[in-house]
């Protein structure tokens, strides 16, 4: 029996891996950027630059799913910490460019030595469309960049259609 332990441990990594190459297959490109450039009404960051980063399998799998394709993203890098582009996304400011920030403002890590990341959620209407706006942060360990994720998300609510 211990003998067989080793194969099965082998089989469920190659069945893992073998499922990861066929999911990232069935749900298109990995690499963010569904959008040429940042939107108008989001602050850019100075020094930031555009980038074609990959956004992680479970997450495209689960935004997709969610989102069922109302969502647009675009990345970038910099050289800031996370810490900075956190301040630099303030309820103030989002405020000023037209968003509502969620209660908590940015959430994250950034505190933490060995974690360097972030999520900033906020929201906006305009006219009868409604908006979400993630900003998600995260520090390449190997490069020492920030990675910034942005993701816009269509919130508006289906109009009923009449019923005869």
């Amino acid at each position: 029996m211990k003998a067989a332990t080793p194969i099965v441990a082998l089989m469920f990594v190659l069945a893992v891996g073998l499922s990861c190459r066929l999911a990232e297959r069935l749900t298109g490109d990995p690499k963010a950027g569904t959008v040429s450039s940042l939107w108008p009404d989001v602050p850019p960051l100075a020094g930031a630059t555009k980038a074609d980063l990959e956004i992680p399998l479970g997450a495209r799998l689960a935004i997709r799913a969610m989102m069922q394709g109302k969502v647009n993203f675009i990345a970038f890098t910099t050289d800031q910490s996370a810490e900075e582009v956190k301040s630099f996304y303030s309820n103030e400011r989002m405020k000023a460019a037209g968003w509502t920030p969620s209660e908590k403002g940015c959430i994250g890590d950034t505190e933490d030595e060995d974690n360097h990341g972030a999520v900033c959620l906020f929201k906006r209407r305009d006219g009868k469309k409604d908006e979400g706006l993630a900003i998600v942060l995260a520090q390449d360990e190997k490069t020492k960049k920030t990675e910034i994720f942005y993701a816009r998300i269509d919130l508006t609510q289906p109009t009923p259609s009449p019923s005869r």
